[in-house]
């Protein structure tokens, strides 16, 4: 038995090659927790067959554009060494991803084969989503069920409101401004992009929106800039999704004649396909083809100090908790 605590860093996770995506996409497709179907039992497998059959071509395209795989893995995994070094030896700081490898059921394998007795899952993700978190802690409780584990879990919800967290932003748009030919915050107009969600989840009562809608509000007061924007990316399918669309304003902008354009992806810590390709790479061709000149995409915060200073604080007062 092991009397040392197990945290668990939980993220999406993304394929490790061009052949992984399909796979990755049937895993992502298949979460019920996203996708609803009637019957499900009988129609989630053929559903996210098909789904993945059709996208994989477009999605292998992004990753091929940013290296052939997602660096989510690495990024994730340097997070939980800087996180290890700062929490020391009465913790040990592991990675599990919902979609790709390291998945739960591995996790809890080796969870269970080293005997621990409490598990911190701290999902990283600021904001909480069923489509997301919830996700993420039911799949972790579904294996700790089918492998008959059942050590105390303490589930971190959210923590968009940690301070250190907020900052670790300020500081990276403080640094990002500084690489813009005319770095005043009255010359540039920063836009705060968000991972969108269907509509019809939020009305469900999703606290997503209200979350992101909140930590754009505490950054924006911290910061004190006075051209700032929240908008929402990666929106698929038919359905109405969260507004405004990250690419409508920045086609509103350069309509407007901004020339310089700085983007945070607020609902991201981590750097993979939605940072660098779709705002690194899609929206960059969209914003100088209407006339921005300088556009940047700040890194998510990635092993930032002080960002793993806010994870730090996060451990010690789960691990308080009864």
């Amino acid at each position: 038995m092991s009397d040392r605590i197990a945290v668990v860093l939980c993220n999406l996770g993304g394929p490790d090659s061009l052949a992984a995506v399909r796979p990755f996409l049937f895993n992502l497709f298949s979460d019920p927790d996203i996708f609803r179907l009637p019957l499900g039992f009988l129609t989630q497998r053929p559903f996210a067959a098909l789904i993945a059959r059709r996208r994989a071509p477009e999605a292998a395209h992004g990753y091929a554009a940013i290296g052939g795989k997602s660096p989510i893995l690495e990024y994730t995994r340097a997070q939980a060494e800087a996180l290890q070094r700062v929490l020391g030896d009465e913790f040990d700081v592991l990675v599990c991803m919902r979609y790709w490898h390291p998945l739960s059921d591995a996790v809890v394998a080796a969870l269970k084969q080293k005997n621990y007795t409490q598990v911190i899952l701290l999902p990283l993700y600021p904001q909480y989503s069923i489509t997301t978190t919830g996700s993420s802690y039911n799949e972790f409780m579904r294996q700790c069920q089918r492998q008959h584990y059942h050590p105390a879990v303490t589930l971190v919800r959210e923590w968009y409101e940690n301070s250190d967290y907020q900052q670790a932003i300020v500081e990276t748009l403080h640094a990002e401004a500084k690489k813009f030919p005319d770095p005043d915050p009255a010359r540039i107009e920063l836009l705060f992009s968000a991972h969108g969600l269907p509509q019809k989840i939020v009305n469900r009562g999703d606290p997503y929106e209200r979350q992101i809608r909140a930590t754009y509000d505490a950054v924006r007061q911290r910061l004190g800039w006075p051209h700032t924007t929240l908008c929402y990316q990666s929106r698929v399918g038919p359905l109405e999704w969260l507004r405004p669309y990250t690419d409508d304003v920045i086609r509103e902008k350069a309509t407007a004649g901004v020339k310089q354009m700085l983007v945070y992806p607020i609902a991201f810590v981590s750097d993979h396909v939605e940072t660098l390709f779709e705002l690194g790479i899609t929206y960059a061709d969209l914003a100088r083809a209407r006339g921005i000149a300088h556009y940047r995409v700040a890194p998510a915060l990635n092993s930032h100090p002080r960002f793993i200073q806010a994870l730090k604080s996060l451990v010690h007062q789960a691990s308080l908790k009864p």
